[in-house]
């Protein structure tokens, strides 16, 4: 077996370790917890480091990995060096500052944050969050690391970060949990981050980089990091506005709201982790060799192919996951804390979440086009735009929809985002078989609605005899799920669509060769 292939199974197998693994700790952090104000107020207290996170990381892998490259290439490794340890002590010295400026603003950045919390729920985010503001520091140097080792063409370090991070969770909600309460858990988190830098070093070290407190301001390669990094900033920050928004709105509604939009959300985006990001990576190379060498032609029938075979993929998944919603949030939920009144705000939120799952998973192809075309303007556009949607929609649907609004909105500007991407790439590559598309679409719409309907008579079937329980919640979801997927498969056997089995031989390229 050659390197190649030994390094992509142990990528394979590390990055689905992880997936399992932050799941397990969703379940643990609910079961303990349950969705109340606990987990609530640290959620709450969590969004400036996690929106810092997404953003910084984002930022830093999309601009370090081609001036790394660049530089070595061009000066050699001293010059890179010296970048790198321009760039790291900027962003040690900027955030260390902003620690500092939260711990000391911690209650009126709860306020903007959460203003419908006050008493108990209140004191507890502003204690929380003096707990967790280092974690941005550490989450900066962990985004960074990975974007070094990316450049140097190491990739099973980054791939596998959320282990350590997610096992540190995990063991902290059942070791320090009973004795701190949700404070361990904040504590726990701010071990994981650092666990996830600290995981990176030994590699770090490994590809040659050693970090010193020096800035050189006079780096080109500095200054031209500044230029490339505004407008990815830009888009990263925009998008995790509505985090923001999401949360702070959810503040004012029952306990629990967003502690039951955080656990929808979680099992919303698994299935579209596991399936639409790994179709888009499979073929975001294809996409790339394509534009290289012109064959614009070639690159319209990839899309179309692409976006029909994901989309063969997702419905049945939709469907069955909206069908199936109750059974699937208590057989992942509900044990410990998290109780029937939990569920059912669970419930709620995880039907509108899944409402936009289709549109949330094209948006990776065409997103991946984009790049491919080294279009990044248009995508930040589109996704300002989508952000002040879902915020307008966020403001008029809470009022009659409480959280189950907030989801839906997400849903609906998600699918504007989605149909505005397919729009301009239309525009700017040509006619990408509107009418092709149509007829898989319909194929694939009847194929999923007849499945839809005999899963969901299969299902009151099942439970009008079972008793309740994680049994009876088990053999529901196994037996449903068999019966959907052979209705399904058969029918698509019968519409003669053949999607599905190039993608499925596209996916196996990427991680099995």
């Amino acid at each position: 077996m050659s390197k190649a292939i030994k390094n992509t199974i142990l990528i394979s197998a590390g990055t689905t370790l992880s997936k399992i693994l932050g799941f397990i700790r969703e379940m643990a952090i609910a079961a303990f917890f349950g969705a109340s104000y606990l987990v609530d107020a640290y959620l709450v207290a969590l969004i400036i480091p996690q929106v810092l996170f997404s953003v910084i990381n984002n930022a830093l892998t999309t601009t370090v990995i081609p001036l790394v490259t660049e530089y070595k290439h061009k000066e050699g490794l001293k010059s890179v060096l010296s970048f790198l340890n321009t760039v790291t002590a900027v962003m040690v010295i900027s955030l260390a500052l902003l620690i500092v400026a939260g711990e000391f603003l911690a209650e009126h950045i709860v306020g903007l944050l959460a203003p419908g919390f006050s008493g108990d729920a209140f004191q507890l985010t502003a204690a929380l969050s003096r707990i967790m503001f280092p974690a941005m520091l550490f989450m900066g140097l962990a985004g960074l690391s990975v974007g070094i080792l990316q450049s140097q063409k190491r990739f099973l370090y980054p791939s596998i970060i959320g282990i350590p991070n997610n096992l540190i969770i995990i063991a902290s909600v059942f070791a320090l949990g009973g004795i701190w309460g949700i404070k361990g858990l904040a504590a726990g988190t701010l071990i994981g981050v650092v666990g996830q830098w600290l995981f990176q070093v030994p590699d770090l070290r490994k590809a040659g980089f050693k970090f010193k407190l020096q800035m050189d301001f006079s780096h080109p390669g500095f200054r031209k990091m500044g230029l490339l990094i505004i407008p990815v900033i830009i888009g990263s920050g925009a998008s995790q506005l509505n985090l923001v928004v999401d949360r702070l709105l959810a503040s004012g509604l029952v306990e629990g709201s967003i502690s039951a939009l955080h656990f929808a959300h979680k099992l919303n985006t698994l299935v579209f982790g596991i399936i639409a990001v790994a179709a888009a990576n499979a073929m975001y190379p294809e996409f790339a060799e394509a534009v290289a060498r012109q064959d614009y032609k070639g690159l319209i029938n990839l899309i179309k192919r692409s976006l029909t075979g994901l989309l063969l993929v997702i419905l049945p998944f939709t469907v069955g996951m909206i069908l199936l919603r109750e059974p699937i949030v208590r057989l992942a939920f509900e044990r410990g804390a998290f109780n029937t009144e939990a569920t059912a705000l669970t419930v709620t939120a995880l039907l509108f979440y899944g409402l936009g799952l289709p549109a949330l998973s094209l948006g990776q192809i065409l997103l991946r086009t984009f790049y491919s075309l080294q279009d990044t303007m248009t995508p930040m556009i589109i996704g300002i735009f989508s952000v002040g949607l879902n915020i307008v929609l966020n403001l008029i649907l809470v009022r009659y929809m409480a959280h189950g609004g907030l989801a839906l909105a997400s849903s609906i500007s998600t699918t504007a985002s989605c149909i505005l991407l397919l729009w301009y790439l239309r525009k700017k590559i040509g006619r990408l078989g509107g009418q092709e598309l149509l007829l898989s679409g319909a194929k694939m719409t009847l194929a999923t609605g007849i499945m839809g309907i005999l899963v969901l008579c299969f299902y009151n079937f099942l439970s009008s005899r079972l008793s309740a329980g994680m049994i009876a919640d088990l053999i529901v979801l196994g037996c449903c799920a068999c019966v959907g997927a052979g209705v399904y498969f058969s029918i698509v056997r019968v519409l003669r669509i053949k999607e599905f089995d190039w993608l499925c031989d596209k996916i196996k390229m990427k991680y099995h060769s």
